[in-house]
């Protein structure tokens, strides 16, 4: 596996053979653009973000610990070369592994208005979007986990520089009252539980975007849809299904 470092290099002197020591910064900008790796728990995604220390978005089901293991283990990490795990909202299905990946040694970073739900250690109550949703809160949703305090509590925007990802964290009120959004310069979004990509949670259609089960304030959610729409995202991750492109979004929620 080629690392960050051999890829600059190798980069760099192309540049310079065949520029003769032209400027290729702004080429440079778009090859080196982190990878982002979507792992497939057992109810939802995460994904990892190849930076220079290794981020992960969202944290699983409490019974992820070893899918999680072996989907770092395919791209060459441990779970002690993660630094960072943002929890897009606290519910079960993306925060159950946090007190987990902290005994590990991994920070976690968290929107202010999901703490209490993170120190119960339980889902807020579930708001059904449609009769499908009202039948999956009550046949299948495990609404308990692990308590957890996080350590980086995101108010307004949480720069991700520090962990050589040019992008940052931001809390967009909505589907919980804490939900975050990230979003990386480059056009990349993950979005947790805005929306949904597909049906049964993304086994069917991953990559048509359409309304979540569940939302805590609906109407504020929408707002916010049409607010990342203003800006130029091109690629949304979801917490489940996707990933999914604007065209989806906008055919699904409108400009």
């Amino acid at each position: 596996m080629i690392s960050q470092k051999g890829l600059r290099q190798g980069f760099l002197i192309g540049c310079l053979v065949i520029a003769g020591m032209g400027s290729c910064a702004f080429a440079s900008e778009a090859a080196l653009q982190p990878e982002i790796v979507q792992l497939r728990l057992s109810f939802s995604n995460m994904y990892l973000i190849k930076s220079e220390k290794p981020v992960l978005i969202d944290g699983g089901s409490n019974s992820d610990m070893a899918a999680l293991t072996k989907g770092l283990a395919a791209q060459g990490l441990k779970l002690k070369d993660i630094n960072l795990v943002v929890i897009t909202h606290s519910h079960s299905d993306h925060a159950g592994m946090a007190a987990e990946l902290q005994r590990a040694g991994v920070k976690v970073a968290l929107g202010e208005g999901d703490i209490p739900m993170a120190k119960a250690g339980h889902n807020d109550n579930l708001k059904p979007t449609n009769f499908t949703a009202f039948l999956l809160k009550h046949l299948a949703v495990k609404p308990k986990f692990e308590p957890y305090t996080p350590d980086f509590v995101v108010k307004d925007r949480f720069d991700l520089r520090p962990w050589g990802i040019k992008g940052h964290a931001q809390q967009m009120p909505g589907h919980t009252p804490g939900s975050l959004v990230v979003q990386l310069e480059d056009g990349r979004a993950f979005v947790g539980d805005m929306f949904l990509g597909g049906y049964l949670a993304g086994q069917i259609s991953p990559h048509k975007a359409g309304e979540h089960y569940f939302q805590a304030n609906e109407e504020q959610n929408f707002r916010n849809i049409q607010t990342l729409l203003k800006q130029p995202i091109k690629t949304f991750y979801l917490g489940h299904g996707g990933p999914v492109d604007r065209a989806s979004v906008e055919k699904a929620f409108g400009k």
